[in-house]
């Protein structure tokens, strides 16, 4: 949620910066070649077209992104997010998990409606960093929005 309130910030800026731009010109009249407003004004688009791409990708891909550590519970195997430090049910391709492994996943995060209990549906084990740095509570208590 942290990459959806930057890319919001980062367009206000941008689109401040071009409506101000847009509003100095038509105030101050015609400054400068016609040929550099063209190509100003085409920098600015690719420049808006550029941070909105890079916006979406990211949000897009940390949403399939889960990194951290993999520990046992009586329900299976679960992670403990390194980013917001919140416990997630691992389902789906687990075969290549063991407890005690730093990993990054690549699936979908999932929360269930009611209980509030989150859940990583692993499409691939992107990579394993070998043991986790510090060993995780295997009873750390979820963290609350």
């Amino acid at each position: 949620m942290r990459h959806f309130y930057t890319a919001v910030v980062s367009s206000l800026i941008v689109s401040s910066f071009l409506i101000t731009s847009a509003t100095a010109q038509t105030t101050l009249g015609n400054l400068g070649h016609p040929k550099a407003e063209i190509i100003g004004g085409a920098v600015a688009a690719g420049a808006g077209i550029a941070l909105v791409t890079i916006t979406v990708i990211e949000v897009h891909k940390s949403h399939h992104t889960f990194k951290g550590c993999v520990t046992t519970s009586p329900n299976g195997l679960q992670g403990i997010s390194d980013s917001d430090r919140r416990v997630y049910q691992l389902s789906g391709v687990t075969a290549n998990l063991k407890a005690g492994d730093q990993v990054r996943l690549h699936g979908s995060k999932e929360k269930s409606k009611g209980s509030g209990d989150r859940t990583f549906v692993i499409q691939e084990v992107k990579k394993d960093y070998g043991p986790c740095k510090a060993p995780p509570s295997a009873t750390a208590a979820p963290k609350t929005p």
